[in-house]
C-alpha cells in the first residue's frame, strides 16, 4: 500500500518512536479508506472471491465516516509523518436481553508492510483492548481467515483465543 498522506489532528492515544496511534478525524478519511482498500486487495480478496475488491474505493469513505461519527464504534488510525500506515476498526455491542455483558469486535486491522514487525499492530490493539474495557465489554472478539496464519498468530499473542468456526459451502 502506498499510505496515503494526510494532515492529521486529534486525540493520542499513544506515541512511541515513529508512529502515532489516535483516533480517526474526518480528515484521515482518505487514508484510511486506502487502508481499508489495502486489506480487502492484500486478505480478503486473496481469501473470499466473493468479496467485491472495488467496495472500499465505491463505498469506503462514506463506510469510515459514519463510522468515526458513531460512538459505539472506535477507529483508531497509526500515523507516521503525515501519511495513515494502519488502522484499527471496531465496533461495541452493549448488554441485552440476550448477551449479558458487553462485548467489543474488531472489525478490520490493517498495517503496511513496511511497518510491520515494529509493535504498530500491538500498539493498535492495545488501544482498542482499553477502549473496550473502559465501556465494560467482557469479550473480545476478532474474525480472520483461517489460511492467515499470521494473523492468526498475531491475535494469539494477544490472548485471543479459538471461539467459533466458520463454514462455508460456495454453491
Amino acid at each position: 500500500m502506498d499510505c496515503v498522506r494526510r494532515t492529521v489532528a486529534g486525540l493520542i492515544v499513544r506515541q512511541v518512536d515513529e508512529v502515532e496511534i489516535r483516533q480517526a478525524t474526518v480528515r484521515d478519511i482518505a487514508g484510511l479508506t486506502a487502508s481499508s482498500a489495502a486489506l480487502f486487495e492484500e486478505d480478503g480478496a486473496a481469501r473470499e472471491h466473493l468479496r467485491d475488491t472495488a467496495w472500499p474505493e465505491a463505498h469506503g469513505a462514506h463506510w469510515c465516516a459514519d463510522l468515526i461519527a458513531d460512538p459505539n464504534a472506535l477507529i483508531l488510525v497509526a500515523i507516521a509523518g503525515e501519511a495513515v500506515v494502519g488502522h484499527l476498526i471496531a465496533t461495541i455491542s452493549v448488554a441485552s436481553a440476550m448477551w449479558i455483558a458487553p462485548r467489543a469486535e474488531i472489525v478490520s486491522t490493517f498495517v503496511c508492510a513496511s511497518w510491520r514487525g515494529k509493535a504498530v499492530g500491538s500498539r493498535l490493539v492495545t488501544g482498542f483492548v482499553e477502549w473496550a474495557k473502559d465501556r465494560g465489554a467482557l469479550r473480545l472478539t476478532v474474525s480472520t481467515y483461517a489460511s492467515n496464519t499470521d494473523a492468526v498468530r498475531f491475535y494469539r499473542r494477544h490472548g485471543f483465543v479459538p471461539l467459533s468456526l466458520d463454514l462455508a459451502l460456495d454453491l
